[in-house]
């Protein structure tokens, strides 16, 4: 009995959220295509001709790319191309690509009645950056400062001054930012969120919106943030914020696959089995590569860490040298400044877990990640912010006495 408690607020959310997302999809679809169309092809128009599939401004490296490809594609599936489907299919299969929900569709089809690209994508940055400060401050006030100026340097390194305005970029960064919003606001005012249940809606969100561009962000910059939280009031040692690391991990990651295969099973209900050998020739030859395309999971870290840091091989300054000099400033930090005594620091180190989640994701999704190096660089947003978030609080203040 006891443990069909414990599943029973899942299961509610579950239902409820799957059942928001197909509903939503379908009633978007209802929309007539006579209403969107002439804004479509004017923003495939200005894609097409004006810019390319994979812009790059102001930097003119890899990691500034503009996936335009994606957003065309997305574009491109606001009209479906089978007239005789009606809008439950249409909604499920997005013009024969129903491994995903696309659930960016929700804003950007009924957004497509009154806005072309170049208004949606002003819009898009006014969101971004609205929510960008808006969770910085609430960082800022329920934490402390210190965290929130790290925040929005971990942030920044993402180029938002690009992911502020491709869509394909934008709806993650949007899902992370919303969820620390309630996260904090809810703290703030006092309220207990039962953060499981809070990871698996997250979880849920995230592949309803992503296109499957660096998910990893919001699981892990909200948890680095409660890990924070446990032990400077006290909560928790070592051995509890393992636990929790753990149990809010698994929690966001049953929601996040349960919310695909979930897709998987309306799509061949509704589609038919066909789909389903086809998504599952995709899951192969993510997992497994191919002879084109082999796996090389240590090629692919290499490869997001270049991009990450804007580095090239042959260069002056190379990844690798960068890398060196970050790590040899952290030591020197550590032995200037001193460590705070060993339980506390042991008690921060999950939050190092944490940080080596993106690298994680890169093994398991080494062939996804390989190949779009250019955006899946991202993912390590999450890992700059937990080694500063750690080595802030493991470092001993000026007003901290050595027997603290």
């Amino acid at each position: 009995m006891d443990r069909l408690k414990q599943i029973r607020p899942f299961v509610k959310i579950y239902v409820i959220l799957i059942a928001a997302f197909f509903l939503s999809m379908t009633l978007i679809y209802c929309i007539p295509v006579s209403w969107i169309q002439g804004n479509v092809e004017k923003s495939l128009e200005v894609m097409e001709t004006m810019e390319g599939e994979r812009p790059s401004y102001f930097f003119y490296r890899h990691s500034a790319i503009v996936d335009n490809h994606t957003d065309m594609l997305m574009y491109e599936s606001l009209i479906q191309n089978r007239e005789y489907y009606n809008a439950v299919q249409a909604s499920v299969s997005i013009n024969q690509y129903p491994r995903y929900w696309h659930g960016y569709q929700v804003l950007l089809r009924p957004l497509t009645i009154v806005f072309q690209v170049q208004e949606l994508r002003y819009l898009g940055m006014l969101a971004f950056h609205l929510l960008f400060f808006w969770s910085a401050w609430l960082i800022a006030k329920v934490t402390k400062p210190v965290n929130a100026v790290l925040y929005v340097l971990s942030i920044a390194t993402g180029y938002t001054v690009v992911a502020s305005v491709c869509f394909q970029y934008l709806s993650t960064f949007l899902v992370l930012f919303g969820s620390l919003i309630v996260l904090f606001s809810e703290s703030e005012k006092g309220k207990i969120l039962r953060l499981a249940e809070y990871f698996f809606a997250v979880g849920m969100l995230e592949n309803f919106f992503d296109f499957l561009t660096y998910p990893i962000i919001t699981l892990g910059i909200p948890l680095i943030l409660l890990l924070w939280l446990r032990v400077r009031d006290e909560q928790a040692d070592a051995k509890e914020n393992l636990k929790f690391t753990i149990v809010s991990s698994v929690s966001w990651c049953m929601g996040y696959a349960l919310t695909w295969i979930s897709k998987w099973i309306i799509s061949i209900l509704v589609l038919g089995m066909k789909t389903f050998w086809r998504t599952m020739a995709v899951v192969q030859y993510r997992l497994e590569g191919s002879e084109e395309e082999p796996l090389d999971r240590i090629g692919t870290i290499r490869k997001n860490l270049k991009a990450w840091l804007n580095v090239q091989d042959e260069g002056i300054i190379s990844w690798s040298k960068v890398a060196l000099l970050i790590l040899l400033a952290a030591v020197i930090l550590l032995i200037w400044k001193k460590m705070k005594e060993l339980k506390t620091v042991m008690a921060y180190a999950p939050i190092l877990l944490v940080a080596a989640y993106p690298y994680i994701w890169y093994l398991v999704m080494s062939n996804h990640s390989q190949i779009h190096y250019w955006y899946t660089y991202r993912a390590q947003i999450t890992a700059l912010f937990g080694i500063l978030v750690f080595l802030a609080s493991v470092l001993k203040g000026k007003n901290e006495s050595d027997t603290k």
